[in-house]
């Protein structure tokens, strides 16, 4: 296989024009890595400035030729998302693809989660992908074609996981949050989709030393053994590369889904004694 970003031949998402949030690293970046390698423009979006810069150099060091447009935003200020998806839409002339991939997460007993806390998740999972799903779907209805929306959500929306309560209810949120999109704007040729990770590592900026630490401790293992002991709790006896929720992303976001909305794919190794819906 070609591990250009963009290859010689006709890609499957070439003249798509896409925003993905949280763009700079892991799951978000995986996704942009992957756009560009179908010919996407992609604008990369994202609260770190300079990781943002540094990951878009590195892949115009892989292809000079890709289309990245970086955009610095903090999507829970609903000034920074009205202006930052305007300057998307006029900077390529249209918006074709909208992943609502930035997240964030704590972990503490329920009893314990500070409000702080509460607000922080709520608001980056939340808000943030209602006001990134407001604003594309007013230039999505512009458009003839409309346009699909992406959520990169959370097995956990459907089983939700102990110490979590924050994290488990934003997801919850956000997954009727796309339902609702789905019904709503059809009408409009505009699609929304959910993919329903595990847990998922490999460079993922979630995973902080203390949130690893947290979770290590439910379960009474080392933080370091946090991968393999995860491996123990999926019927295939595997973790989630970012690189494969990318190739979920680009199918929802391609023409082969054109007859899917409201759907959630899940990809978590299978449930042991139980499979989410």
């Amino acid at each position: 296989m070609n591990d250009n970003l963009a290859g010689t031949k006709e890609g499957e998402l070439t003249g798509k024009v896409a925003l993905i949030t949280g763009a700079a690293s892991g799951i978000g970046l995986a996704i942009t890595r992957r756009f560009l390698r179908e010919q996407a423009s992609v604008a990369m979006v994202d609260f770190n400035l300079e990781k943002l810069n540094r990951s878009r150099d590195e892949l115009l060091q892989m292809n000079s030729a890709a289309q990245i447009l970086t955009v610095p935003c903090d999507i829970t200020n609903e000034a920074n998302v009205v202006s930052a998806v305007q300057t998307i839409a006029e900077h390529y002339g249209r918006l074709n693809i909208a992943v609502n991939n930035a997240g964030v997460s704590v972990s503490v007993p329920s009893d314990e989660c500070t409000l702080e806390q509460w607000n922080w998740v709520m608001n980056v999972n939340c808000t943030g992908s209602f006001l990134i799903s407001r604003e594309v779907i007013k230039v999505f209805k512009r458009q003839p074609d409309g346009g699909a929306l992406v959520f990169i959500n959370s097995d956990n929306a459907l089983k939700p996981s102990k110490h979590f309560l924050a994290y488990n209810s934003s997801k919850a949120a956000v997954l009727q949050m796309a339902r609702t999109i789905a019904n709503e704007f059809g009408q409009y040729h505009i699609r929304a989709n959910s993919v329903l990770p595990g847990a998922v590592f490999g460079g993922s900026a979630m995973w902080t030393s203390e949130l690893r630490a947290a979770r290590a401790k439910i379960h009474g293992f080392e933080p370091e053994l946090l991968e393999e002991e995860y491996k123990k709790n999926n019927a295939l006896g595997v973790i989630i590369d970012p690189t494969e929720i990318a190739e979920l992303v680009v199918f929802l976001a391609s023409d082969r889904s054109a007859k899917m909305t409201g759907n959630a794919l899940v990809i978590d190794g299978g449930g042991l004694g139980g499979y989410v819906r």
